[in-house]
């Protein structure tokens, strides 16, 4: 994000940023748990070396990239032209129970790899329920 945006319009910007990374088809993503792991695949093909970013922003994964289409200037003509050049930005909800302290992002031939430790879960307990009858309706 730009650094002398105020903050208020940081939310709007990422919002327009992701839109326009869904409507140019979007990051396609699986995303599953596993051994104690959420786990997250995404094709992020021709993305600019250097340029990806993984941040987990609340209860959000937020990917940034960024992609630059080789062999186009001005005197290209295009045959067909399906990949677009630019920002990419997805955000996909992974929920409250992650550990984000352990996140090890690994990028290889296209596919962001990342395994996100989930937090143990919490011990359910029951609890008794106290409850009177009503006087008068002893049977």
């Amino acid at each position: 994000m730009p650094s002398g945006v105020a903050p208020q319009d940081h939310e709007r910007i990422r919002a327009a940023l992701e839109a326009r990374s869904q409507a140019r088809g979007g990051t396609a993503v699986d995303l599953y748990r596993h051994d104690g792991f959420l786990v997250l695949n995404a094709d992020l093909p021709g993305i600019d070396p250097g340029s990806l970013f993984v941040e987990l922003d609340g209860n959000a994964l937020l990917i940034r990239a960024h992609r630059s289409l080789r062999g186009m200037d001005r005197t290209t003509r295009w045959n067909v032209r399906e990949r677009e050049d630019g920002m990419i930005l997805r955000r996909i909800p992974v929920g409250e129970g992650v550990d984000p302290s352990a996140v090890a992002p690994h990028y290889s031939n296209g596919v962001l790899s990342l395994h996100i430790p989930l937090r143990p879960a919490m011990r359910q307990r029951r609890v008794p329920v106290q409850y009177r009858e009503p006087a008068g309706e002893a049977a």
